[in-house]
């Protein structure tokens, strides 16, 4: 997978905002919980046998008339775990709703690496392939190469990914999951990213003949019948487009995009919503903007 130049650039100075999660470990540009040496003041505390005596501030010392050091804020790495579908229902839509989750997936790790953040990639379809963590955004060639290994096939679920990561993912991470989300163990999923403590940012890709199902019809107004294909189970069912069957598939797909933000928003979490047919660059450099997932 290869992203644009002129993109990269434009990546390279923006940042993944994670108002949740928290920086923790090794060398990075967040601040952090820790305290130590650093540029940024944080706070006075009384000073410890063991303590750098560089770190005395002499005018509060003077002032109180005991040892006092001074502490500053440490600047680190977020963790950020971005999972991306790589299953057969990905294959689904024109163009494939797998080639802007791919973009997307490779972009966000992309900002994560050049914002100094510590980035772990996962698929899941025909089985479950686990990237380890990178660092420093020279790693950016290996990741954007390891996804573009992808392929969408199997029926392998965000449970399936989850189960083989979520437990090993530091608390207070920055989960990133780019899919469709239409299977049933995906409110289960964000369950156990909730209980683990970690921050969810859920970009549902969706076919333009999902968000439009009229487009199947074979020409406007007609309401012939149309076979459908699943993707994964090979099973298939002959249905009549409708109107009556467009307003009940419009309502659930509604309910269900309502039960999924819902779940991620009861945790902090978010659900950005997108369509396959819209360029990578319009996606992250505007509606994630905009949406406040990138700065």
């Amino acid at each position: 997978m290869e992203l644009p130049p002129a993109l990269q650039q434009e990546l390279a100075r923006r940042r993944l905002t994670a108002p949740h999660a928290r920086a923790q470990g090794g060398v990075g540009e967040r601040p952090s919980r820790a305290k130590g040496a650093g540029i940024e003041f944080a706070d006075h505390r009384p000073y410890q046998a063991g303590d750098d005596i560089r770190a005395l501030d002499a005018v509060v010392t003077a002032r109180l008339g005991t040892p006092v050091v001074r502490e500053f804020v440490v600047s680190q790495q977020l963790p950020v775990l971005v999972v991306l579908d790589a299953s057969a229902s990905m294959r689904v839509g024109q163009p494939p709703k797998f080639d802007l989750a791919a973009g997307v997936a490779g972009a966000l790790g992309f900002v994560g690496l050049a914002g100094g953040d510590a980035v772990q990639a996962v698929t899941f379809g025909a089985g479950v392939r686990v990237l380890p963590r990178l660092q420093g955004v020279n790693r950016a060639t290996e990741l954007l190469g390891w996804l573009g290994q992808a392929r969408p096939e199997g029926e392998g679920t965000l449970e399936d990914a989850l189960g083989r990561t979520a437990a090993r993912t530091p608390k207070g991470a920055l989960v990133i999951l780019v899919g469709d989300f239409l299977s049933e163990d995906a409110v289960r999923a964000l369950g156990t990213l909730h209980a683990r403590g970690q921050e969810v940012l859920a970009v549902q890709v969706l076919a333009p003949e999902e968000l439009e199902p009229e487009r199947l019809r074979a020409s406007p107004g007609r309401a012939d019948p149309l076979r459908l294909d699943d993707a994964e189970s090979g099973g298939s069912a002959v249905v009549t487009l409708d109107d009556a069957t467009l307003t009940r598939y419009r309502r659930a797909l509604d309910a269900w995009t309502a039960e999924l933000r819902g779940s991620l928003a009861r945790h902090g979490g978010r659900l950005v919503q997108v369509r396959a047919d819209q360029p990578l660059g319009e996606v992250v450099l505007r509606e994630f903007l905009a949406r406040g997932i990138v700065r």
